[in-house]
């Protein structure tokens, strides 16, 4: 079943943060991964505390492979780029179920 990658932050060097996407880009984009959303618009509802004002959101086949691809040591060197670049706000797996 396939998962979601959900991260949510606000930008503070965009520079470091276009760098971290040019080298992050080939590790998460494997296989059948689809990016789903990624926007500087995010909409924040009043039910809860406002979050960043950027979303990535990933379509990974499964929460193996989600989790595999986020904690692969690949992954690890350059997330620590976009979590300078960022104030993480939230970042999330997220299963995906059909409707029965």
């Amino acid at each position: 079943m396939p998962a979601l990658l959900i991260l949510n932050y606000d930008v503070h060097d965009r520079d470091l943060l276009h760098d971290y996407r040019g080298r992050a880009t080939p590790i998460l984009m494997v296989g059948t991964t689809r990016l789903i959303a990624s926007t500087n618009d995010t909409i924040h509802l009043a039910e809860a505390p406002a979050g960043g004002t950027h979303t990535v959101v990933l379509e990974f086949p499964d929460v193996a492979e989600a989790q595999r691809v986020y904690s692969s040591q690949e992954y690890q060197e350059v997330l620590q780029d976009r979590l300078r670049a960022t104030t993480p706000r939230s970042a999330m797996i997220v299963p995906t179920y059909a409707p029965a």
